[in-house]
């Protein structure tokens, strides 16, 4: 790694966004079978499946918070030195810690009575990372375009 980041393979990058789609599509399926299914009736097939999305959501969480750690030393330090995509990125970070934060105080909260306070904030987190996640791709896309153009060369 040299001191102006490291921008990833494509194997790093492809395997960081299937990840991030997993996570994404998981958590927004298991929103969207808890609106059809009731909760009691644990013989509703819908219920086995969300649960599976649920259990789908946890693994390929555990394994993206694994990957944000790894980007942490190998793309993100270099790149705020050399001050590109900040903004985006650090807010993809909070993010990112944030909803780690919220999914564990999903299954431990504080109090009883914060679960479903809990529960919301996390989703409402995880529409702003399927958000945020598009966004810093293609700042971090134009920045890169800006950079190797013919006319900015040194």
């Amino acid at each position: 790694m040299n001191t102006w980041g490291v921008r990833l393979s494509p194997f790093a990058r492809n395997t960081v966004l299937l990840c991030s789609l997993l996570v994404i599509a998981s958590g927004i399926a298991w929103m969207v079978l808890g609106w059809q299914v009731d909760e009691q009736d644990y013989t509703d097939p819908l219920h086995t499946l969300r649960h599976r999305m649920l259990v789908l959501h946890g693994i390929t969480a555990y394994a993206l918070l694994w990957m944000a750690g790894r980007l942490s030393n190998l793309h993100q330090q270099g790149n705020w030195r050399a001050h590109r995509n900040r903004k985006n990125g650090l807010m993809l970070t909070m993010v990112l810690a944030l909803l780690a934060i919220s999914g564990l105080g999903i299954y431990y909260p504080p109090h009883e009575d914060w679960h479903e306070t809990i529960s919301q904030l996390h989703q409402g987190l995880g529409i702003a990372l399927a958000l945020l996640l598009p966004l810093h791709l293609l700042a971090a896309s134009a920045s890169r375009r800006i950079r190797t153009r013919p006319d900015n060369a040194r």
